[in-house]
């Protein structure tokens, strides 16, 4: 029996906070990054073996089950267990690699440069948890923590997803926190690709980036 209306279903729901397409996986230390931030967030779906266009192109599934195994427990910390399926459209096989969502920010995965890092998912994207130089050079000068955590950056997108824009103003008042943090935090946002930035009559505001088509 084919497969293919489950895999039409995903194919036209396109990439988003909790789905991501591969045609293959390439780096265990790239695919860790995906595997984290959807653990990091809500949780979400890897499918391998479809293309950029929706074209489902065919895998070998011992090969990617093996390779994501081995980013989820040895490119993740600490380790993350995975629930695989596989789905058939005339003998061509596409793997779903699904990861159930954590407590909270308790995973990190390596960054280009070899560091340990916690990524989210935001929208189609997992970027680092913005915010996180700053907490860094706050703890090695022993300054208080700076609030930028996952759940405010969560609250920005789902306050956007229901009103066009935000300015920084409105983001202090929403996340209680100051004027330069609210400030750092959208611009990162900005910079990791999420938001986009506007003037209205020299007042920076804030808008949710369309997803690429």
């Amino acid at each position: 029996m084919s497969d293919y209306p489950e895999i039409f279903r995903l194919i036209k729901r396109g990439e988003d906070q909790q789905l991501d397409f591969k045609q293959h996986i390439s780096s265990p230390a790239k695919i860790a990054r995906t595997i984290v931030s959807f653990a990091n967030t809500d949780g979400g779906m890897i499918v391998v073996g479809i293309d950029d266009q929706g074209e489902i192109i065919g895998i070998d599934v011992p090969q990617e089950k093996f390779m994501l195994i081995k980013a989820a427990k040895r490119f993740c910390d600490p380790p993350i267990f995975l629930h695989f399926k596989v789905l058939t459209v005339k003998k061509t096989a596409v793997l779903i690699a699904e990861v159930k969502k954590s407590k909270g920010i308790e995973h990190q995965a390596l960054d280009e440069k070899g560091n340990w890092l916690p990524y989210i998912r935001v929208k189609d994207q997992s970027i680092v948890v913005p915010g996180l130089e700053d907490q860094k050079l706050a703890d090695k000068h022993n300054l208080d923590p700076i609030p930028i955590l996952m759940e405010q950056h969560k609250s920005l997108v789902n306050y956007l997803e229901e009103n066009e824009s935000i300015s920084i103003k409105e983001y202090m008042k929403i996340m209680n926190i100051s004027y330069s943090v609210a400030s750092r935090s959208l611009k990162e946002l900005v910079e990791n690709g999420v938001l986009e930035a506007e003037e209205f009559q020299n007042i920076p505001v804030y808008y949710l980036k369309p997803p690429a088509v």
